[in-house]
């Protein structure tokens, strides 16, 4: 199936489907989007420039990032993060979804990929954490930290403070793309009802008949339809009348589309995710829209996420401050790494602030007699959080054959929360 462009419906007319294309990945290679360009950032949330931030100020207008990579040896098009600097990006006309393989790419320029934290979202208040990107991994496969049917609207990329050096301190990001990607299609309330009401006036057939026509493969498809109102009135009547809406729209497409039995189903917003101001009519008159996400792959039943991401933390002075620690649970007990080169964490927390268990490295300054996760170099380590919301720990390690109370808390101390 080609995919549909995203739009705001004025009329009937919809844009050509989107083609794929290939865009050099800054390294020598390519990377393949299904949707071309339509699949890149096209807004910027937020921008918090780290400290220090780049030099010169050009590069610290985060607008550089948006749309597909610009790149060149003679036109340096893209955003320095800064040190600690954080970056959240919005799709308009698409939605990042979990396909088959790498579903994100980051294209971050020069010699070295600098370490960053990534997490996602559909509505910036619950974030999906999806770890850190160090050692030039670029691309991101979602399916481990994310449902089968979750979409995402933003993506939030935080500087881990690796590289604090003048001039372009901290990640150098050139564009940010959707390979797994589905398309949305935003119909303007006005095309589809009268004002207040939720049944589909005439002129709504034509609008959605022009939406079927453009879905090649409807059996193989899957569409949310979303219903947004602006906030003039009460609120839970504005939630109401969305769900409305998304009904009617939704139930339009099942009896005159061929989709699948449970393939087009329905989400209510009301006022709480608008495009635009209400303080203005044109803006409210953007924010009442029923939105169509539109995807190819299916959604497994019984696909659920199986590694959590607990945190990224990282060191804020002294011989903590170039640690970098991320916590996950995965197969049955927490896991970590922490400063990129291959130390892990074993462990479990015994409590809601208090973990226990074991580090492990390539080579240390001891040898144990027994071996942790195929390393013979590793010891027991225990940290401890300043409260159940786990924004700070401190820690204390000990080598494998050392007392019990033999700790030391060189270089695990004053750990913050990054994600």
């Amino acid at each position: 199936m080609r995919w549909l462009a995203g739009l705001m419906l004025a009329g009937l007319a919809l844009p050509a489907f989107a083609e794929g294309a290939d865009y050099p990945d800054g390294h020598g290679g390519e990377v393949h989007f299904p949707m071309g360009a339509v699949s890149f950032a096209d807004q910027v949330e937020s921008f918090a420039a780290g400290d220090p931030a780049a030099d010169d100020d050009q590069y610290s207008e985060a607008d550089r990032v948006l749309g597909i990579p610009g790149y060149a040896e003679d036109e340096h098009d893209f955003v320095t993060l800064g040190c600690g600097g954080e970056l959240v990006l919005r799709f308009t006309d698409n939605e990042l979804i979990d396909v088959p393989g790498p579903d994100l790419y980051v294209f971050e320029i020069g010699p070295d990929t600098e370490p960053t934290a990534l997490a996602v979202s559909e509505d910036g208040q619950d974030w999906t954490r999806v770890g850190t990107i160090a050692g030039g991994k670029a691309e991101i496969d979602l399916a481990p930290y994310v449902a089968a049917d979750d979409t995402f609207r933003l993506v939030k990329l935080v500087d881990l403070k690796r590289a604090c050096r003048s001039g372009t301190p901290g990640a150098d990001v050139d564009a940010v793309g959707a390979i797994g990607s589905a398309s949305t299609i935003a119909l303007d309330s006005s095309v589809l009802f009268d004002s207040g009401a939720h049944q589909l006036k005439p002129g709504a057939y034509a609008a959605l008949d022009e939406v079927l026509a453009r879905i090649n493969d409807p059996a193989a498809s899957q569409v949310n339809v979303a219903g947004h109102t602006d906030s003039v009135g009460d609120e839970q009547d504005n939630l109401q009348l969305s769900r409305q809406r998304a009904e009617a729209v939704a139930g339009y497409l099942r009896d005159n589309g061929d989709f699948a039995g449970e393939a087009v189903t329905t989400t209510a917003h009301g006022e709480t995710q608008p495009v635009a101001g209400n303080d203005s009519a044109e803006g409210r008159a953007r924010n009442r829209r029923v939105e169509l996400t539109v995807r190819t792959t299916p959604a497994a039943d019984d696909k659920t996420p199986d590694i959590d991401i607990l945190g990224v933390w990282g060191g804020v002075g002294g011989r903590s401050a170039d640690r970098i620690v991320e916590l996950r649970r995965e197969a049955g007990e927490v896991r970590g790494d922490y400063d990129f080169d291959g130390s892990r964490i074993r462990g479990e927390f015994v409590d809601d602030t208090t973990f226990e268990g074991f580090w492990i490295k390539k080579k240390s300054g001891q040898r144990c007699d027994s071996e942790k996760d195929g390393s013979p170099y590793w010891g027991h380590l225990r940290l401890t959080f300043d409260s159940p919301a786990r924004d700070r720990f401190n820690g204390e390690w000990r080598y494998c054959g050392s007392s019990e109370d033999d700790w030391s808390p060189k270089g695990w101390q004053g750990i913050e929360r990054i994600l």
